[in-house]
């Protein structure tokens, strides 16, 4: 936690705390526990990982709180003995001069039970009015999510909380949710699949270079035909640099290991030929290859997205990849699709390009992009004295 430090303009400013975390929820509990009734939160952003860290790391909360000075004694300056509670151990909070122009800116910156479509595009019943749905609707909540959200056991029981404890326990309970679908572990051979244009190959070097730099392996890559021409330039020189093999013949691989992971490379599937998915599903039986990865745009429609899972089914789809997540207006949306889809989420991507984030952290990211800034701090600010 680092202390930062202002000039006094005001008789009555206290000092100021940011915080890094992991979630609203956090940040509650640690301003309550170290900072006291007289904290106030003043901002909250999103911040990422830098560098390689941005392959494996999740976006955090940067919170900002300020400690009130008592009312008798607004001129002195309220001292702090305060240990960093979130990052080290006994750390201590990092002051920040003002005077030499480091200040950092504390204001905001900008249940599976049948065929998907049939769970997620047919909702009956309208919204009940509600303070909480109300302006999750306006902040643009998906009107699918609201309504599961309404039909939650617990609903009556946080219904009318005020906003913060509403958002908390709806934060536990899509975490619940997501955390009860069966997770399928990956295998050292894994088919990337997926129709044209969603991000298939920029995944894949994705992954490439996660497990050459994170896992510290040595990954082979199938260029796979399936009937379908597949040019392999964009990849091929992707390979060269990060030393994986690429081959063009099944019979030339030699056996996958852990430490010699073999992905495959398919070329894009049509939506509108399900003989593609089915001859795709016939070679990768052949190749005896059962992780089998959809890789879909995050940014198309919802009814896109739904066609796309859909479809996968008849090709044995094990695990979910969700590319330009960075471009999506609602991820909202993505929820219904990702717990009743009986795929396990793999990776989320950001960016068009290799060096873009990537993430196996699906829920942090989910959760960090369901509830915008302006809500986060709508709930804290419903917290006069924390």
């Amino acid at each position: 936690m680092e202390v930062v430090t202002e000039k006094q303009s005001e008789p009555n400013a206290g000092k100021r705390y940011k915080l890094t975390v992991r979630s609203a929820e956090e940040a509650v509990r640690v301003i309550r526990e170290k900072l006291g009734d007289n904290a106030k939160v003043l901002s909250v952003r999103q911040v990422g990982g830098e560098g390689l860290k941005r392959f494996i790391s999740s976006p955090k909360l940067e919170v900002i709180a300020e400690i009130q000075p008592p009312v008798d004694d607004q001129k002195d300056e309220v001292k702090s003995t305060l240990p960093d509670p979130l990052l080290e151990d006994n750390a201590s909070p990092t002051p920040i001069d003002s005077s030499k122009g480091n200040v950092k800116d504390v204001r905001g910156s900008g249940p599976k039970n049948g065929p998907l479509e049939e769970t997620v595009n047919h909702v009956p019943g309208a919204l009940i009015e509600n303070d909480t749905l109300s302006l999750l609707q306006k902040t643009g909540f998906d009107q699918t999510l609201l309504r599961d959200i309404q039909s939650w056991s617990n609903w009556n029981d946080f219904k009318d909380l005020p906003l913060a404890d509403a958002l908390k326990h709806i934060t536990v309970g899509l975490s619940d949710r997501y955390s009860s679908s069966t997770e399928l572990k990956t295998t050292n051979k894994i088919a990337l699949i997926g129709s044209p244009g969603v991000g298939k190959t920029t995944t894949l070097c994705k992954f490439l270079a996660h497990e050459v730099f994170m896992n510290k392996t040595c990954p082979m890559v199938l260029k796979v035909e399936s009937g379908v021409p597949n040019p392999d330039d964009a990849l091929r020189i992707f390979c060269e640099v990060v030393g994986v093999t690429l081959f063009r013949q099944a019979e030339s691989v030699p056996a996958a290991s852990d430490s010699a992971p073999l992905y495959l490379d398919f070329p894009g599937l049509s939506l509108s030929n399900l003989e593609d998915w089915s001859a795709t599903k016939s070679t990768l039986d052949e190749l005896e290859v059962s992780t089998r990865v959809l890789v879909i745009n995050g940014a198309y429609d919802k009814d896109v997205l739904f066609k796309n899972i859909n479809t996968a089914n008849h090709l044995g789809a094990t695990h979910l990849a969700i590319t330009h997540f960075d471009e999506i207006a609602n991820s909202t949306k993505l929820w219904p699709l990702i717990i009743r889809s009986n795929l396990t989420p793999l990776c989320i991507c950001n960016g068009q390009n290799v060096t873009g984030d990537f993430t196996t952290g699906v829920l942090n990211q989910m959760i960090s992009r369901t509830f915008p800034e302006e809500l986060y701090a709508k709930g804290f600010s419903s917290y006069q004295h924390l």
